[in-house]
């Protein structure tokens, strides 16, 4: 991207970027006095129910709260301090979604203005739903559904070297181990108290981001486009941990995979496969294209899934902030424009980066 075109840009928008990042710190307050009076009402709860439990401990949870037990002459007490906090609880929520509207709707407006004047040849959209049948045929997300909450905040679409490309900055919430480990506790009376204070209210009060991105299991950057061959099976190339491990181990959905051991030693360490076909699967990564996913992991900084299947390859970045949102933090800052005209060219040029001959059903040499 040239230097001087993102010059252009910032110079255009950096007004609006430092309007956005102070309608954001605005918000972030409301965010944390909301969730602690929510925390604090779910303290309260939580005290009450354990004082009811031990009435005769004399232990100091039942002095915090002996005022407001019920009475024979007023058994209504112990309700005036949940009344109370719903009362301030009304109107923090009122300021903090409208505080999150004016937030939002600055943001989405300079960041449709930044995409158009860097790449101004590229079909942006936003407010569009998200590709769930991409996302489901893509076999990247162990645990995605039909029913799995996914979100999309803006799409482009453009065609490079006579490959239509699309690219994506979505949100999902998958029901991972992790998830269906918290749902579980959730049932479980008294505890279920403790793991909404810790997950939902302490996040929320001691985060930076906003509450519409704190849960996501994946949140980034998704592309797709034709890939040169038609294929019988499918691979799939993940980031190498314990956690996607144990996900596809867990996973029912997946039982006719099986790992694929590669001999590039440094792609290995990075990355963990996965494939319906041994041979399929080492013709798709061979050496040379190895080398070309290390290399395209580098330029976007991130954590990167790819999955090759019938005549569609897939890319997925992992990018905590998203695409097409700011991150958390200063952004009135020329690098924030360069990040993201780095991001969106990267993925634009994914054809020659991996070196695809869309005339062809094989890699150039």
């Amino acid at each position: 991207m040239e230097k001087a075109l993102v010059k252009k840009v910032y110079k255009e928008v950096s007004k609006d970027l430092s309007e956005i990042y102070k309608k954001r710190k605005i918000y972030i307050v409301f965010q944390k006095i909301m969730w602690i009076i929510t925390g604090i009402f779910f303290a309260i709860l939580f005290l009450n129910m354990l004082t009811g439990y031990f009435p005769d401990s004399g232990n100091i949870l039942q002095s915090l709260l002996k005022d407001y037990q019920g009475l024979k002459n007023n058994p209504y007490a112990n309700t005036y301090p949940f009344i109370g906090l719903i009362i301030l609880l009304y109107p923090a929520l009122y300021i903090f979604s409208r505080a999150f509207q004016n937030f939002k709707k600055k943001e989405t407006a300079t960041i449709h203005k930044m995409v158009k004047m860097l790449f101004p040849h590229v079909e942006f959209t936003q407010d569009v739903i998200a590709p769930i049948k991409e996302i489901e045929k893509s076999k990247l997300f162990t645990w995605v559904k039909d029913h799995t909450p996914m979100y999309n905040y803006g799409q482009i679409r453009s065609t490079v070297n006579n490959t239509i490309i699309n690219i994506t900055d979505i949100g999902i919430v998958e029901e991972n181990v992790s998830n269906k480990t918290i749902n579980a506790l959730l049932r479980i009376p008294g505890l279920n108290i403790v793991v909404i204070l810790y997950q939902y209210v302490l996040k929320n009060i001691f985060t930076s981001k906003s509450a519409d991105s704190v849960y996501y299991t994946f949140r980034g950057m998704f592309c797709w486009l034709r890939y040169p061959k038609k294929l019988k099976g499918h691979t799939v190339v993940l980031v190498n941990n314990q956690n996607t491990k144990l996900n596809r181990f867990v996973s029912s959905k997946f039982s006719e995979e099986e790992k694929i051991l590669l001999e590039d030693i440094r792609f290995a360490k990075e990355f963990i496969v996965y494939s319906t076909d041994q041979v399929e699967a080492r013709y798709v990564l061979s050496t040379a294209l190895m080398e070309r996913i290390l290399s395209l992991k580098e330029k976007f900084n991130q954590p990167i899934l790819l999955s090759f299947h019938n005549q569609e390859m897939y890319l997925a970045v992992q990018n905590k902030n998203g695409l097409f949102s700011f991150a958390s933090g200063k952004i009135d800052t020329i690098e924030v424009i360069q990040e993201l005209a780095n991001d969106i060219e990267t993925a634009l040029d994914i054809t020659q980066e991996l070196k695809f001959n869309p005339k062809s059903t094989v890699y150039k040499a």
